[in-house]
């Protein structure tokens, strides 16, 4: 509960922030207090912010109140920057404007876009962002500019600093500033006289001190985010210039990034990649300095541990196992413009390497498939100690930066250090061109002699980096807490102090995220560690990095499969202590809504989680230890009269699709949406993509002499749902199906007692596991069946139902959803006219998981001149959970009608539930891409004279 000052603050802002956006409870507040670090506090408020005037007025009121605010993007930063036990402001999503200018030369983007997205809006202009982080497909612009965040080729030259080209700031009194705005300048000039002479002066006071200008010369020659980036004051003269360089890598703690303009960098087209394995470290590091000779755009230094570490992963070449003791590779990349280049560039690498002893020789291949093995070997380095770790430790990742040509030494030096303090699963790897280095161990923090080791190991790789070679604590990590009382140690008195000046001017009375950057305290590094403590097996693994949470459709309404995971951690460990009974029966309360009722269970979180944890499983199992027995007897009945059930759903959708055509969609609207609230929201919500009952179909089978065969099994939801009222042609997908197979010329086999089976998906997504199975094996051996034991395609219509058979079916049968099924089979047999205008497709979750992406697309570009794929993830109705909780699902598709250009005017997908919510949100009808492959087919022998 809020008190005191805070109680205060809260009135304050709801007064202009909706309070919906605004959590204090304990579920909330908790979840929001993880983050990729290693740290965790929980906030006393978390606001969720959505434009700067909130940001203006928040900073101006908690000032007021005295009470500390930190900023957070997507909250991926390694090094407790992105943490607070105060206020927490959020600023996500919904910062996501942009302006390409130039012709992509410049571009503006505001702090909640992620990094990867906004490589694509470039894309066209064969321009990308010069940041290259390895989170830049879940990081935030906000928090890469925050961070200095660099990358593999990104370097010193093209990071944040180097490549700004203005920033809107809102400071700590809630004073805006937009650098590329010259009235803005001189306003802000006007209005902070004091702050613009105080910064000059110290600017002034650096430049002439010429020890300390040297020294931040040539600490900035390396990759170093270390404290702030003081080159700011001896590169720039104009304050207003020096504030926006010193905001990059300040880490929330100099005021608020709104808006940055980033110079571009042109992406060359061309690429090659190749592994090479050198018979030392010396070796390999000797050829890393010979690189930097050449145009090689990456080196990334793998060592011995790191290369055994995966080597029985599948798909790892067999040599990695076969290498010598001390073997050390170079993951070697280079880029150019044309072909002519490329071959120049590979060589110059090949020739300047040619002197150097190698265990596994160079080839570069410029094929995707055979480089993208390389790079799953340098991928797997971080995930890898992140599953084996032992249960209930945590996975951190360091980084460190020397020169160049003290690569080798320091690489021998870290695995000195590591062996020393028996980090036995720690694996080095890193950014060698750079002299750029990361290393990863796990650490249980859950007992006081391993903080202690840690605390040991932090102090000698300090000793180490700073005095042995002068190098950079923090590469590209940021400072955050984790190296804050270090800072003064690799600085130094003279330009500590500069930087504590620095933090005055920007934050008079330390409010901005205290702590973070400068730190008194020599052992806050120590402090509110985050322990990891086991839970459920399904989830164990899971490191709270967030690279899940750009693929999770209720992240931002209610909970990322990452809040959703350390949620369910702290429900556990106090079921298990019997601590704070009142804060557990409240995590329990808000658990069922947040976590399991709007969990779309999709899935797709696991394939952007580096150890491949997908969360819906967890939610799963949940459900079934919350179902009782008469809940799992009723699933049961309904499994085996499933014949009924579809049945009775024909009747009923029927029954409301009359009521639709008598009333029309807005008084049928007002009507169900009345019904549903006076039920508590128990009726299923209605809309205007609401099908009728479909017409029972015929499945006896009539079989000839014709050869090609295919097993048709029609899914329970396509036998139950029928046309909506949006279709231009009123033929439901099981006979539209039907007749684009015959037309193919093929036969089709009914499994025997089609309309009483189902594939298990609607009850085991519900958490009726025993139900669920029951029916997938029933199906299958009916399958088995029909399908002659294997030899005969089988053909399911809808893709989720598809994903759900090949999960639980047994090797051996030839499963196929529409679209792979029809350009392998049905294809080949075609002539297609395509339709002369632009459509829209949507890959389903299911798609996604059976990387069937990009055969959706190649299918429809047969079919149609464009296609267009919006920016989005899962719809967001989850089978028929988009009509028990439809916010789910407007949350999904809240962005899409904007997205679609104006000459589209049709959208297909293959999932009848998912198009009834994509036709309610999109504002186009979307159905099966059955039925585009009928409309633009014609059966080739058709067409042949008689």
């Amino acid at each position: 509960m809020l008190t005191g000052a805070y109680l205060y603050l809260f009135h304050r802002l709801s007064g202009k922030i909706d309070t919906k956006r605004m959590f204090h409870d304990p579920l909330n507040t908790y979840a929001y207090g993880t983050d990729a670090s290693l740290y965790r506090l929980t906030p006393r408020l978390v606001v969720r912010v959505k434009d700067e005037l909130e940001v203006s007025f928040l900073l101006k009121e908690a000032g007021k109140a005295g009470i500390p605010v930190t900023f957070r993007a997507a909250g991926t930063s390694l090094s407790g920057q992105a943490v607070s036990d105060s206020v927490l402001v959020i600023a996500g999503s919904d910062w996501n404007e942009y302006e390409i200018l130039e012709d992509g030369k410049i571009i503006r983007l505001q702090p909640g876009l992620i990094g990867s997205k906004v490589n694509k809006l470039l894309a066209p202009y064969r321009r990308q962002i010069g940041p290259d982080p390895a989170s830049i497909s879940s990081a935030m612009i906000g928090g890469i500019v925050a961070n200095n965040a660099s990358g593999m080729c990104c370097g010193t030259i093209n990071n944040s600093y180097q490549s700004l080209a203005g920033m809107r700031i809102i400071f700590y009194d809630g004073t805006i500033l937009d650098t590329r705005d010259e009235e803005s300048r001189k306003q802000f000039s006007h209005t902070h006289p004091e702050f613009i002479l105080n910064l000059k002066n110290l600017s002034e006071s650096v430049k002439t001190n010429t020890h300390l200008a040297q020294l931040i010369e040539k600490k900035f020659r390396i990759k170093n985010t270390t404290g702030y980036s003081l080159n700011a004051l001896i590169n720039y003269s104009d304050p207003v210039d020096i504030i926006e360089h010193l905001m990059v890598g300040s880490e929330g703690t100099l005021g608020f990034i709104s808006e940055v303009t980033f110079r571009t960098f042109e992406t060359l087209p061309f690429k090659a990649s190749a592994i090479i394995v050198f018979p030392d470290l010396e070796d390999a590091c000797n050829a890393v300095i010979k690189l930097k000779e050449t145009n090689a755009s990456t080196a990334e230094l793998i060592d011995r541990s790191g290369l055994r570490s995966v080597a029985d992963d599948p798909g790892m070449p067999g040599w990695i196992s076969r290498l010598s003791d001390g073997s050390t590779a170079l993951l070697v990349e280079t880029h150019a413009k044309d072909k002519e280049s490329l071959k120049s560039n590979i060589t110059k690498i090949e020739e300047v390497l040619a002197s150097i002893p190698v265990e596994i020789p160079a080839r570069f291949t410029e094929l995707e498939e055979e480089y993208s093995q390389y790079w799953k070997i340098r991928q797997g380095l971080f995930p890898k100690v992140g599953a084996m770790r032992e249960t209930g430790t945590s996975v951190i990742i360091e980084d460190i930066a020397v020169p160049v040509d003290r690569l080798a030494e320091v690489t021998l030096d870290l695995q000195d250090l590591l062996k020393k303090f028996e980090y036995k699963d720690a694996v080095i790897y890193g950014h060698a061109l750079e002299g750029n280095l990361h290393f990863v161990f796990s650490q249980d923090f859950s007992k006081q002699e391993e903080i202690l080791r840690y605390e040991h190991f932090m102090q000698d790789i300090a000793c180490l980096i700073v005095q042995k070679y002068d190098g950079s604590l923090k590469a590209e990590h940021g400072t955050g807490r984790n190296v804050a009382p270090f800072v003064k140690f690799e600085w130094g008195e003279e330009a500590y102090e500069v930087m504590k000046q620095v933090k005055h001017i920007f934050d008079p009375d330390n409010l901005l995220n205290p702590g973070v950057v400068l730190n008194e305290d020599e052992n806050v590094h120590l402090k509110n560690l985050k322990l990891t403590p086991a839970a459920h097996e399904k989830i164990d693994k899971c490191i709270e990095c967030g690279f899940c949470e750009p693929a999770c459709v209720s992240h931002g309404m209610t909970l990322s499969p990452r809040q959703r995971i350390t949620v369910f951690r702290e429900i556990s460990r106090l079921k298990s202590s019997g601590e704070e009974p009142h804060r557990l029966a409240a995590l329990i309360n808000k658990f069922d809504y947040s976590a399991d009722k709007t969990c779309a269970t999709d899935g797709l979180c696991s394939l952007s989680c580096p150890v491949s944890i997908d969360t819906g499983l967890l939610i799963k199992e949940l459900r079934l230890l919350n179902i009782t027995k008469k809940q799992s007897g009723r699933a049961m009945w309904i499994a085996f009269h499933m014949s009924l059930v579809t049945s009775l759903a024909r009747k009923g959708l029927s029954f409301i699709s009359t009521f639709h055509y008598l009333f029309g969609s807005r008084l049928m609207k007002a009507i169900s949406g009345f019904v549903r609230k006076i039920s508590g929201n128990r009726i299923p919500k209605w809309t205007v993509a609401m099908p009728s009952g479909a017409v029972k179909i015929k499945t006896n089978t009539v079989l000839t002499d014709n050869p090609r065969k295919v097993v048709y099994f029609p899914s329970c939801i396509n036998r139950s749902m029928g046309v909506s009222k949006d279709y231009d042609e009123k033929i439901q997908l099981t006979e539209k199906t039907k007749g684009l197979i015959i037309k193919a010329g093929y036969e089709i086999i009914y499994p025997e007692n089609s309309n009483n089976l189902c594939c298990g998906m609607a009850f085991s997504s519900k958490g009726y596991k025993e139900a669920g199975l029951l029916k997938s094996k029933e199906l299958e051996k009916a399958l088995r069946t029909s399908g002659n034991n294997g030899e005969i395609p089988i053909l399911c219509d809808m893709s989720p139902c598809l994903y759900t058979m090949k999960e639980n079916m047994e090797p051996g049968l030839k499963l196929y959803e529409p679209v792979e099924f029809i350009l392998k089979y049905l294809v080949p047999e075609f002539d297609i006219t395509p339709l002369n205008e632009t459509i829209m497709v949507f890959p389903v979750c299911s798609m996604k998981k059976m990387g069937l992406e990009g055969k959706l697309i190649e299918l429809a570009k047969m079919c149609a001149k464009g296609v267009f794929v919006p920016e989005t993830n899962c719809c967001g109705f989850a089978g028929d959970r988009g009509f028990s909780f439809p916010e789910l699902n407007e949350h999904g598709l809240k962005s899409l009608k904007n997205l679609i250009p104006e000459n589209i005017t049709r959208g297909y997908s293959n999932s009848r539930t998912c198009e009834i919510g994509l036709t309610t949100h999109a504002g186009i009808s979307f159905k099966s891409i059955v039925y585009l492959v009928d409309e633009v087919s014609v059966n080739k022998l058709s067409l042949e004279p008689k």
